[in-house]
């Protein structure tokens, strides 16, 4: 069992206004769950859509988790809560990298069997959109390093996801090689 839990950093508010009331100021504490996904509404993590929002399983409906607290759920090897916490992050801030990492957890949660088995064909269809996404909404994409220094970008990568997971990448889109002689993914 993974061992974090979202907890708002003050409890007072909680009592008082029952919430977190700033998305980000998240603190750990016990166990989130490890429980399989249950698909609550197939376009909840791909942009434009807000109904992670309103997911009952959703850990961070109610605040985003920290900054830093994503990339730290990330790692933990828990891709449920690293889908929730990245998919909140994306309706606060609807960012080719929040909407990459979305595609991401969506593809580890398929390729783990991490979902109910009557959701993992939805599952992979989400991912696929997720990945979509990236290369419509989010053309010029790019992930940075913890140092905020521009890391890579993020189309050709999502472009692999498409084709990797048996979609097809949309229209227009396809990979050349640029002049170092790196594989790129393009808009014609």
């Amino acid at each position: 069992m993974k061992t974090m839990k979202v907890i708002c950093p003050v409890l007072l508010s909680l009592v008082l206004i029952g919430g977190c009331s700033d998305p980000g100021n998240i603190v750990y504490g016990g166990p989130l769950s490890d429980e399989p996904l249950q698909v609550f509404d197939e376009t909840a993590g791909i942009h434009p859509s807000k109904a992670v929002r309103h997911d009952p399983n959703n850990p961070f409906a109610g605040a985003s988790s920290g900054a830093q607290t994503k990339w730290d759920l990330h790692s933990t090897g828990n891709h449920v809560v690293a889908y929730y916490s990245w998919a909140t992050w994306l309706t606060h801030q609807p960012t080719g990298e929040h909407q990459y990492y979305v595609a991401v957890s969506l593809r580890d949660i398929w390729a783990n069997g991490e979902a109910t088995q009557e959701d993992l064909p939805k599952v992979r269809g989400m991912a696929i959109a997720a990945f979509t996404s990236v290369l419509v909404n989010f053309p010029d994409a790019v992930s940075f390093d913890a140092t905020g220094t521009f890391s890579s970008e993020l189309v050709t990568a999502s472009y692999r996801g498409i084709f990797d997971m048996g979609g097809t990448p949309p229209r227009g889109w396809v990979i050349v090689n640029d002049s170092s002689g790196n594989e790129r993914a393009v808009k014609q």
